[in-house]
């Protein structure tokens, strides 16, 4: 499997740059071995660009490593890393036998990241939205209850404000689902007091995102659409099945109602067609099933293209 690596590396090694709008760091590089495995951002979070798995001298033929492609890599690296302030990629295993002990001094990856600004919205009542721009939202963290006194807290009795040990479950993923891939999401506290978890804490709505720079592809019920990248590759960030709003999609038909409608296995379903790939088709597929029957459904991708420009 070819990612393109080379391409990759020249075109951000060429020139560290920022990317306007995303308050994403400088652009940088680090080689990571078993003495040091971790990536860290003092500010916003990691945003993984490229990973190449190298060894730093030729190996006995006993001693040869696992075979491991810079596309496994580079997704072993991302899915660790991507939206954490810090991680460490040997953890829980390592990404293709970093930290073998019979060749620990030998591999190195060689990653190419930089660090994205994070946002925060905190609502006490009523309904505030997530904006990124030309980019899209996705959520870090999400908490509907109390952890502290001080939030939220003007004209509230005491008595209200002890407990600061109170947070719903399923928060994250509630407003993942809404909001994760869009431009713009409406937050609203009425939507997500499914249950009280502490009766009597006055509670709010606290939401920490990030606006990744990133493209949408939209693709109808029956239809199929490209993903082209030119001589870079795809990098997928969420992809969904189903319907979240009542616009996409919409001409000429009736049935919309249902816009909570997801198919969670999606993104890797998607993933498998396009990440680390030039181009690529997605949509009408039987894998996806029917999430919500009688609803007009619709495929929506947000990725972005490393190493050139996407051409959709």
């Amino acid at each position: 499997m070819l990612l393109g690596q080379s391409i990759l590396f020249a075109a951000l090694q060429a020139s560290l740059f920022l990317v306007p709008g995303y308050g994403m760091s400088e652009i940088q590089r680090r080689f990571l071995t078993c003495g040091d495995p971790s990536l860290q951002c003092d500010h916003g979070v990691i945003m993984v660009y490229g990973v190449q798995f190298s060894t730093i001298e030729k190996l006995s033929s006993n001693e040869r490593p696992k075979a491991c492609s810079d596309t496994e890599a580079f997704n072993g690296v991302s899915n660790r890393c991507d939206g954490n302030e810090k991680c460490d990629v040997a953890t829980s295993g390592s990404v293709c036998d970093l930290c073998s002990t019979a060749y620990l001094t030998n591999i190195f990856l060689d990653v190419t990241y930089g660090c994205l600004e994070s946002k925060k919205v905190t609502t006490c009542h009523g309904v505030v939205h997530l904006e990124c721009g030309d980019g899209v939202v996705f959520l870090q963290k999400a908490l509907y209850g109390r952890i502290d006194s001080q939030t939220c807290s003007q004209g509230r009795p005491q008595s209200e404000l002890t407990n600061t040990k109170c947070s719903q479950e399923g928060t994250l993923a509630l407003w993942s689902q809404r909001c994760d891939g869009k431009q713009t999401c409406e937050v609203n506290m009425r939507v997500n007091q499914i249950s009280d978890p502490c009766v009597g804490t006055y509670k709010y709505l606290d939401v920490p995102y990030i606006c990744l720079p990133a493209k949408t592809s939209i693709t109808c019920e029956g239809s199929t659409s490209s993903l082209d990248c030119g001589k870079g590759v795809i990098k997928v960030f969420h992809a969904n099945y189903g319907r979240r709003d009542g616009s996409t999609c919409s001409a000429g038909r009736h049935e919309l109602s249902n816009q909570n409608c997801l198919q969670p296995k999606t993104l890797d379903v998607v993933k498998q067609w396009c990440e680390g790939k030039s181009q690529c088709t997605v949509g009408l597929d039987p894998v996806f099933g029917d999430p919500c029957y009688g609803t007009y459904k619709y495929l929506e991708v947000s990725y972005t293209c490393l190493g050139g420009s996407p051409t959709v």
